[in-house]
């Protein structure tokens, strides 16, 4: 029987923004629309992880600024500190686990107290395919 990974660093994307609580909301608009994310992951001058950033977040403040106030904020007054995350060793059944009893929709990924990457339903929904085509019970 063939051996595959069920670690989350083997399944995570290393496509992720990473922010800092000062950057103006326009800043963080222009890096999710230029590069296609749907959040970032805010740390501090230490690379630590202090909040997430999501696009609905960027959203809001839209919605909010009006039609002539423009985009008011920065990253620190928008984000959420509340963070669930995850370790680059968990296990991926887990974290399929987590997903199914959380309303998240992903999960930065630390190694060392350090975001590494993200990990998302999708992710995690491919990763049980990879796992059951190499014939590993779940």
């Amino acid at each position: 029987m063939p051996s595959v990974s069920l670690s989350v660093r083997d399944y995570m994307s290393n496509r992720l923004a990473t922010l800092n609580e000062k950057q103006d909301m326009r800043e963080a608009v222009k890096i999710f629309t230029e590069r296609n994310l749907f959040g970032g992951a805010v740390v501090d001058n230490l690379g630590n992880l202090v909040g997430i950033l999501s696009v609905t977040d960027c959203i809001d403040v839209a919605l909010h600024s009006g039609y002539n106030s423009g985009w008011r904020g920065t990253v620190g007054e928008r984000m959420s500190r509340d963070i669930r995350t995850v370790d680059a060793d968990d296990n991926i059944l887990d974290v399929a686990k987590m997903f199914m009893e959380d309303h998240y929709r992903r999960y930065p990924v630390l190694d060392d107290n350090r975001v590494i990457g993200v990990i998302t339903r999708l992710d995690v929904l491919k990763a049980l395919r990879t796992i059951g085509e190499s014939g590993v019970a779940v």
